[in-house]
């Protein structure tokens, strides 16, 4: 009977993964790119990050994106970067999508197996996480909505012109 609770409890510890909490450094792996170039957050220090999960399949992930693209357009590549990756969909689906936004400023990545999800504790989607200057998470957002965008370009503003 003891090993069957300590297996049990084993189990229960290894399947439970903690929440990422605002404060902390998130895992640097964000995925590939469309080139199968690794992109990491450890090479971003010194810019804003937004690393949001996405899907195809998902309404509120793609006006999200669209919103994320624009931003990403007017801040510039030097002080922002919009990380959006895939949620665990084929890879014929990506590519796609992937050659719609050709000329996107956003860095797409590819997440089939959902290994970078799992780090994230992603659950549900679309999922923001919005890192500072120093790779830490300064805010977290589920979900999508028209109200939220002020918010959201308040935080990024405050962190961009942040010294």
């Amino acid at each position: 009977m003891k090993n069957f609770i300590w297996i049990v409890a084993l189990f229960l510890s290894l399947s439970l993964k903690a929440e990422i909490l605002v404060g902390e450094i998130p895992p640097s792996y964000l995925g590939k790119d469309k080139n199968g170039v690794k992109i990491e957050l450890s090479e971003m220090k010194g810019k804003v990050v937004v690393a949001t999960f996405w899907a195809t399949w998902c309404p509120p992930c793609l006006k999200e994106m669209e919103v994320l693209e624009n931003i990403q357009r007017q801040v510039g590549k030097d002080k922002l970067e919009v990380v959006a990756i895939n949620f665990k969909e084929g890879r014929s689906k990506y590519k796609r999508i992937v050659k719609l936004l050709k000329d996107a400023q956003i860095t797409l990545t590819y997440d089939r197996r959902g290994i970078v999800a799992k780090r994230y504790n992603i659950k549900s989607i679309p999922r923001m996480f919005i890192i500072n200057k120093l790779g830490k998470i300064s805010y977290m957002h589920k979900g999508y909505g028209e109200k939220m965008l002020a918010q959201i370009v308040d935080e990024l503003n405050a962190l961009i012109t942040a010294s």
